[in-house]
């Protein structure tokens, strides 16, 4: 019996299969419910899995397609460490303005996971650690942490550094006319969360295109990326009160070694840099799935 893990990646659907001590991966275009005929089920059928073969599935927040696997296949989904009502701490909640209030909202799973990890390495207790967990993938995400308790986070889909396709952290009064010209909101946030970032300075549609581009542009939107990721990093150390016991670096742009040898020569002096290259939501999914008993 096999158990399926599903992670809805911007843009894409990433799942893996862990059965008789194998971990096979995939990942398909997102979408609803309609994923499972396209491109799950045929997936599934290749690897030798009916669907009366999974024990369940597991993943980090309910969908409609955690929802029709269950009822079609008669299957309990089990959601891996899902996310806490105001797990953060009240300040960082607070803005400049009543009427707006920060979202502290990320993919926590990922940075617990990697936390416990390196604790394990470094035979730390993983409840007094504190660390600073940046998993930079198609979208970058950030958090600091005391022990299991994220105390504060943040992404590029608001205030973080830009990422593949979203723009990160804007200057204001630049946002209000960006408002203005394109005067509906759905366009507005397209421009903000699909136009951006790495696709709206040099046209990419995957992080591995980053690295075989080597125009001056390119080499400028590289380096602004490595700066913006590092004062991010700063800031989560000030929250930390400088006490740091590790900076954990995972996703996608961790596989390039000399991004990673920029960042580290910035961000160094904090404290020790653990990386785990690729993105490890799935990695995070089974790993939670072990401590499942049914």
């Amino acid at each position: 019996m096999a158990i399926l893990a599903l992670y809805s990646h911007p843009r894409t659907l990433q799942v893996a299969l862990d059965g008789d001590s194998r971990v096979q991966t995939a990942a398909f275009p997102s979408g609803g419910p309609e994923i499972i005929e396209e491109h799950l089920l045929p997936w599934l059928a290749q690897m030798g899995i009916s669907a009366e073969g999974l024990r369940f599935v597991v993943t980090n927040e309910s969908s409609r397609l955690s929802r029709s696997l269950s009822e079609r296949f008669d299957l309990p989904v089990h959601l891996v460490d899902p996310a806490r009502h105001r797990e953060c701490w009240l300040q960082s909640y607070v803005t400049g303005t009543p009427a707006l209030e920060r979202r502290c909202q990320t993919d926590t799973f990922i940075f617990r996971y990697l936390a416990g990890q390196e604790a394990a390495k470094r035979d730390r207790d993983r409840t007094a650690a504190r660390c600073i967990v940046a998993h930079l993938d198609q979208e970058n995400q950030f958090g600091a942490l005391i022990g299991t308790r994220l105390i504060d986070g943040l992404s590029s889909l608001d205030e973080g550094p830009f990422a593949l396709r979203q723009s990160g952290g804007l200057p204001f009064d630049a946002v209000l006319d960006l408002c203005q010209a394109h005067r509906e909101r759905q366009r507005t946030l397209r421009a903000l969360h699909e136009e951006g970032g790495l696709r709206g300075y040099l046209g990419l549609e995957s992080l591995e295109e980053l690295w075989t581009k080597q125009d001056h542009k390119a080499e400028l939107i590289r380096a602004a990326l490595a700066y913006q990721i590092s004062k991010e990093i700063g800031a989560l150390a000030a929250a930390l009160e400088g006490r740091i016991d590790a900076i954990i670096l995972g996703g996608e742009l961790v596989a390039h070694q000399p991004f990673c040898v920029g960042l580290q020569e910035r961000i160094g002096f904090l404290g020790p840099v653990a990386l785990y290259p690729g993105n490890q939501a799935l990695p995070a999914l089974l790993a939670g799935a072990k401590t499942i008993h049914i």
